[in-house]
């Protein structure tokens, strides 16, 4: 903090002379009340005062520091302490006089030096669980009663500690017993020194260059696994084991063998960290391995005796190592120079068999080459007794006896079966020495014995396998038979079967595999179908599934079954009689049963060789019979169909008898004839008279003693269910009186006969005033039937119908 600038120096003095002047007495300040100044540095002491009432006033300091007077003002004078070089000057007294008054007003004079440095002391490695102090020294600091210093491990707080006053400038210390802990490893500690000057001055801060904890654990020496025997010459790991270490990135191994550095690989496992190095030496001897393991300060190291020795491989000799079967070889076994020396040979056979042993460095063995020796296994066993154990070496070597090729039925078997669509080889192995060669052919042509390859049904036949050497040529005879899973072809087994109804047929299916198969045929969805022959009929027709199965698979065919048949025609689809109604479309159906689906054609029989034209619409023409043939290429069939042709009442013609002029008196009748089918039936119209009579089927009405009642206009309508049809007559009646004389007489006879053959029917000619009707009994009229009304120029006529009870 620098010194106070001018203007803020003169205002407590204005203020306390303004003060003074206010009460009216004479007054002296000083400012500031404690001077802050470093040791050997300046400060300013402003002295001021109130109104002097005389006005003869003067300001001075007195101290016992040299001071330089400076700036000043009508009450006020400032005044500079030079070189501050005392700790305790005492005070700086201001004093002023008004005539004859002196008033003092005194300030501090606070003298501090700043430290020169704040030391943390090096804080060597501890192990877990060791204590330290950690000591921080603030050199040369005063006051020091104003001095704070704190201890801080990382974010925490260790130590606090405040100083008690003391003369001049000072230097401290500060310690803290720490006991070290895992946690504490790689902490920063730190020294923070604060000289507060307050109120007065301010508060000066000084830290320390901070100190890393270094922390260690080494809790027991390390395990040191090596073996107990090294060959010379060979390389074998040993490991050296370290448990607990802290921390572990900075633990050292070293590793030595006979004082020669190795080196080595460290891999940790949680808290364990093992070393693992090679071992290699020349130098048979004993030798000493040693492992150090270090951390921080702390080392520990294990050690243990090494027995490098030199043993060289045995020798096994065959001579000759190739010999023909009947001759002699000789097996010699022999050891090298070892240190130590010490070695015993063995002679061994192949099951481990000791055939000759002794401590000499050679042994040997003679024997008479056999077919059987052929490969077999000689060994020479070297054992050295090294302390307490024993290293033993062995080297092998075979008999080769030299023969001609022999095939055994075992490598190269006679037979063979092989499945389509795997791979095989014509494997074929010969024994021999020198080697065979084994060639495998067929008609000629080499084939390969090496690689498998597709099986194929062209690989099947018979191959001739020679086996040959430089002593000589084997054969053998290979069969190779290919087996393959079912297949249903077209030619063996057709899709599309055709079968006539009537002849014995068998749904075969003849499948093509090996073993060869069983074939069954079952309907889509049914029962297997009874295999042999048997009559074809209708029902056969249909889908089959065949299935062909052996061993290696099944194929699966789908056939269908068509079933032809001869014609036939049945009443369902051609009924044998017809009704055609005339006008309508002229078309004669007739559905026939068949496959092929018969054709049919039918004929109008009685037709001679010109037929009538054809007419598209039924007429009379058509009604006659039919005979309808249908025709395929297994036969025919014939159904007659007989048409009856309806068709409305046509040509109604009227006839009077015995003339349509009738003298009066006279008996007539009048007759009305229509064609139509069915047959229609008659109504008439005519003139209203009492003396009618009407035959049975209403197709003739009778007229007894003809009156003038009786002439008029007869109509007869013919009636069915296809139409109606009229046809009329006029009848004239004579009224003169020669007819009507003539006429008496008959008409009596007339009417008793109409009346008796009507069975006592009578006329009544207002049965009906409307319509028509039948009259049943001439006593009540109520069931009459109005069948027809004309009008004529005499009024109305009524027509009445008399029916046979």
């Amino acid at each position: 903090m620098g010194p106070p600038r001018p203007a803020a120096r003169l205002l407590p003095p204005l203020i306390l002379a303004l003060a003074g002047a206010a009460r009216g007495t004479f007054t002296v300040g000083a400012w500031p009340r404690v001077a802050v100044v470093p040791f050997g540095g300046s400060a300013a002491i402003n002295c001021s005062r109130s109104a002097c009432p005389g006005g003869n006033a003067t300001l001075g300091l007195e101290t016992p520091l040299a001071v330089a007077t400076g700036a000043g003002g009508h009450r006020w004078q400032s005044f500079r302490l030079l070189n501050v070089s005392q700790w305790s000057p005492g005070t700086a007294t201001c004093y002023g006089r008004c005539g004859d008054t002196r008033v003092n007003a005194s300030a501090g004079i606070l003298v501090y030096r700043l430290p020169e440095r704040v030391v943390l002391e090096p804080v060597p490695a501890v192990a877990v669980g060791e204590s330290r102090n950690l000591t921080c020294r603030v050199v040369e600091v005063a006051p020091v009663g104003n001095l704070t210093v704190t201890l801080r491990r990382g974010a925490e707080t260790l130590r606090t500690e405040s100083f008690g006053a003391a003369e001049g400038s000072t230097s401290v210390a500060v310690s803290h017993l720490l006991t070290a802990g895992p946690g504490d490893h790689g902490q920063d500690v730190t020294c923070h020194a604060e000289l507060s000057l307050r109120p007065h001055g301010p508060l000066f801060a000084r830290a320390a260059v901070p100190v890393k904890l270094s922390v260690f654990a080494l809790p027991e020496p390390p395990q040191l696994q090596a073996p107990a025997h090294l060959e010379a010459g060979t390389t074998a790991n040993a490991s050296c084991r370290i448990a607990g270490a802290f921390p572990a990135g900075d633990v050292r191994f070293a590793i030595t063998l006979a004082e020669q550095s190795l080196n080595f690989t460290v891999a940790a496992a949680g808290d364990v960290l093992t070393a693992v190095t090679a071992l290699s030496t020349s130098t048979p001897g004993q030798q000493e391995l040693t492992c150090t393991v270090a951390v921080a300060t702390a080392a520990r190291t294990a050690q243990t005796q090494l027995r490098v020795y030199r043993f060289p491989a045995p020798v096994l000799e065959l001579s000759p190592a190739s010999a023909p079967a009947g001759s002699e070889v000789m097996v010699a076994c022999r050891a090298g120079v070892a240190d130590p020396p010490a070695i015993r040979l063995q002679l061994r056979d192949a099951d481990g068999g000791v055939l000759a042993e002794g401590p000499q460095s050679r042994l040997e063995l003679r024997l008479v080459a056999r077919r059987e020796d052929d490969g077999r296994q000689f060994g020479c066993r070297a054992s050295l007794a090294i302390g307490s154990g024993t290293v033993t070496k062995d080297t092998d070597a075979r008999l080769a006896v030299l023969y001609m090729p022999e095939i055994a039925a075992s490598d190269c078997p006679s037979n063979r079966t092989w499945l389509r669509g795997t791979r095989e080889a014509l494997s074929c192995r010969a024994a021999g020495n020198p080697a065979p060669i084994v060639v495998c052919g067929r008609n000629g042509v080499t084939v390969s014995t090496g690689e498998p390859e597709l099986v194929t049904r062209s690989r099947a036949g018979t191959y001739l396998c020679n086996a040959t050497n430089s002593l000589g040529t084997q054969s053998r005879l290979v069969t190779i038979h290919v087996e393959y899973e079912p297949t249903l072809t077209e030619r063996g087994c057709p899709a599309h079967r055709t079968w006539v109804e009537g002849e014995r047929r068998e749904l075969a299916c003849r499948a093509d595999g090996d073993p060869p198969p069983s074939t069954r045929c079952a309907r889509d969805g049914g029962a297997p179908r009874a295999r042999g022959s048997r009559a074809v009929s209708r029902a056969d027709a249909g889908r089959y599934i065949c299935r062909a199965t052996n061993k290696h698979g099944s194929a699966v065919r789908s056939v269908i079954v068509t079933v032809e048949y001869e014609p036939s025609i049945g009443e369902t689809g051609c009924p044998a009689r017809r009704l055609w109604v005339e006008g309508t479309p002229a078309e004669l159906d007739c559905a026939a049963s068949g496959n092929p689906p018969p054709r049919v054609v039918c004929a109008k029989l009685g037709d001679g060789p010109d037929p009538p034209p054809a007419s598209p619409n039924v007429t009379r023409a058509h009604a006659g019979t039919y005979q309808c043939r249908a025709t395929n290429s297994h036969g025919s069939a014939l159904r007659n169909i007989t048409v009856a042709v309806e068709y409305s009442p046509a040509a109604v013609s009227l006839h009077v008898l015995p003339s349509a002029n009738v003298s009066r008196g006279a008996s007539f009748s009048v007759e009305c004839r229509a064609e139509g089918l069915p047959t229609p039936t008659y109504g008439w119209a005519l003139p209203p008279a009492p003396n009618l009579r009407f035959a049975a089927d209403n197709r003739s009405v009778a007229v007894a003693g003809a009156a003038a009642a009786n002439r008029g206009l007869y109509t007869c309508t013919a009636t069915n269910r296809h139409g109606r049809r009229a046809g009329s007559v006029m009848v004239r009646v004579d009224e003169s009186r020669l007819a009507l004389l003539a006429s008496l007489g008959s008409l009596g006879a007339v009417t008793a006969v109409g009346l008796a053959a009507a069975g006592g029917y009578y006329l009544k000619s207002t049965a009906c005033k409307k319509g028509e009707y039948n009259v049943r009994d001439a006593e009540g009229s109520s069931e009459a039937a109005c069948l027809h009304r004309q009008r004529h120029d005499r009024g109305e006529v009524y027509g009445i119908q008399l029916t046979q009870p």
